[in-house]
């Protein structure tokens, strides 16, 4: 009976693992296609258009950053 108990614990505790890896995984690639939304879209803006909201195209990849990461 403690056999069973312990490998149903071990796989549980396994699949939570795996659930988190999965769960990172994918919290990543959303943000990895939102930074790459992010740039794309202010890219595509005139210089006239980056300045009315007060950017430069040098500064596009810092505010994507900051607007996605937080940081």
């Amino acid at each position: 009976m403690a056999n069973t108990t312990t490998n149903i614990s071990i796989t549980a505790t396994a699949a939570h693992v795996v659930a988190s890896i999965f769960t990172e995984i994918t919290d990543r690639m959303v943000k990895q296609y939102m930074y790459r939304k992010t740039v794309s879209e202010l890219s595509a803006l005139s210089r006239l258009e980056l300045a009315d909201l007060g950017l430069t195209h040098g500064g596009i990849k810092f505010v994507a950053h900051e607007a996605v990461y937080g940081v």
